[in-house]
């Protein structure tokens, strides 16, 4: 190889070089940082445009060194609200697309002082149960709300118990279509 050659190399570098550390300069650096503050936007925008709940805050040690699609896998808690007794509803095959026959049954009559327990019976989609009759009612989730959490999977449930009498419409945050009724007498 050639003095020429050599010389040409390392001319060309250094002009690589120089152009990566003008731009770096003249564009900025975009690392993780930038990322990371750029999701949180994005996800508090979604939640403020569908309506969602904000972001739960983690500080259960534990919670956090085990990976997120993992987190709500322990039944325990739900164990101890389905032994209370009660009636049970489940979340059909499909019910993103079901409407009024998400839930079967859609329409449950129980007493004051009973609970109702949800389970996932949907293997191809996550849900909610919560109060109300959609993202515009005042009065969504005050009587109950599963969250984002509890019906991710299949097998999962979620349980309340019904003191006051009334009829409580309820629905699918994730899929709004999908409603049903309790009626408490």
């Amino acid at each position: 190889m050639g003095s020429k050659t050599v010389a040409w190399s390392i001319l060309i570098m250094g002009i690589s070089l120089a152009a990566v550390v003008i731009l770096w300069a003249w564009i900025g650096y975009i690392g993780p940082t930038y990322s990371r503050e750029v999701l949180i936007t994005q996800q508090k925008v979604l939640r403020q445009h569908y309506g969602l709940p904000p972001r739960p805050v983690i500080t259960d040690p534990t919670l956090l060194l085990t990976p997120p699609s993992l987190r709500y896998l322990s039944n325990t808690a739900n164990i101890t609200a389905a032994s209370t007794g009660g009636k049970d509803v489940s979340i059909v095959p499909g019910a993103a697309t079901l409407a009024s026959k998400a839930f079967s049954p859609d329409l449950i009559n129980i007493k004051a002082g009973s609970s109702v327990t949800w389970t996932d019976k949907d293997t191809t989609a996550s849900h909610t149960v919560t109060s109300g009759t959609g993202y515009n009612d005042a009065n969504k989730g005050k009587e109950f709300d599963s969250g984002l959490s509890t019906l991710l999977t299949l097998g999962k449930t979620f349980s309340h118990t019904f003191n006051t009498a009334g009829e409580i419409p309820y629905f699918c945050q994730i899929h709004p279509t999908m409603v049903g009724k309790v009626v408490v007498s």
